[in-house]
C-alpha cells in the first residue's frame, strides 16, 4: 500500500504519516521536501516559484515515486508526504505508480486552523509565517480541483487517531 498524503503546509501531513506508519511492521515515510534538500548546490527555493523550482519539484516527485515503488514491492507500507495540487499528483500517480494500490488523501483543515498550526510548528528551520500566502492559496485552490478517488479529510477538529480511522474506513479507489 502506498499513501499519497497532500495538503497545504501545516495541514498535518507529516504528523499523519508518522502516526499511520507507527501502526505497521514495515513503514517508510517519504517527505518530498526532504528529497529536494539532497540537492547540494543549485537548490531552487519554493519562494519565489521559478521554472527551475518546478523542474526540481518534478524531479523530487518522480524520485519519491521510484523509492515508494521499490519499498512497496518489498512489502513496506509507504506514505509520501507532499504539498502539491491533487490534480498534479493524480497525473504523477498515473504515470509513475501504475498498477499499484495508492490511497490518495487530501488533508484540508479550515484556513484559520491551518494558519495557526503552521505558526506553531517547531519542525522547520525558518520562520513558518513566510508560508502564510502559500497556505491561503493552497487552502482555497485545492478545494476547487479534487480529482475523483481522492479522500478529503477536514482535520480541523479531529485528532490524528480519528483521522486514521476515517482514512482506513474508506475503500481504496481504483
Amino acid at each position: 500500500m502506498i499513501y499519497f498524503i497532500s495538503g497545504p503546509p501545516g495541514a498535518g501531513k507529516t504528523s499523519l504519516c508518522q502516526a499511520l506508519l507507527a501502526r505497521v511492521e514495515f513503514g517508510l515515510h517519504i517527505p518530498v521536501d526532504d528529497l529536494r534538500l539532497w540537492v547540494t548546490s543549485g537548490l531552487s527555493e519554493s519562494i519565489p516559484w521559478t521554472d527551475e523550482t518546478e523542474r526540481q519539484f518534478q524531479l523530487a516527485e518522480r524520485s519519491a515515486c521510484a523509492v515508494a515503488r521499490t519499498y512497496a514491492e518489498a512489502g513496506f507500507v509507504v506514505a509520501i508526504d507532499h504539498c502539491r495540487s491533487p490534480k498534479r499528483l493524480e497525473s504523477l500517480i498515473q504515470s509513475e505508480l501504475p498498477h499499484l494500490e495508492v490511497r490518495k488523501v487530501l488533508l484540508l483543515p479550515n484556513l484559520d486552523v491551518n494558519l495557526d498550526r503552521n505558526h506553531n510548528r517547531t519542525n522547520k528551520d525558518f520562520d513558518p509565517s513566510i508560508l502564510d500566502e502559500t497556505i491561503r492559496s493552497c487552502n482555497a485552490s485545492y478545494r476547487n480541483a479534487i480529482p475523483e478517488g481522492w479522500q478529503v479529510i477536514d482535520n480541523s477538529a479531529i485528532a490524528i487517531g480519528n483521522t486514521i480511522q476515517l482514512l482506513e474506513s474508506r475503500p481504496v479507489s481504483p
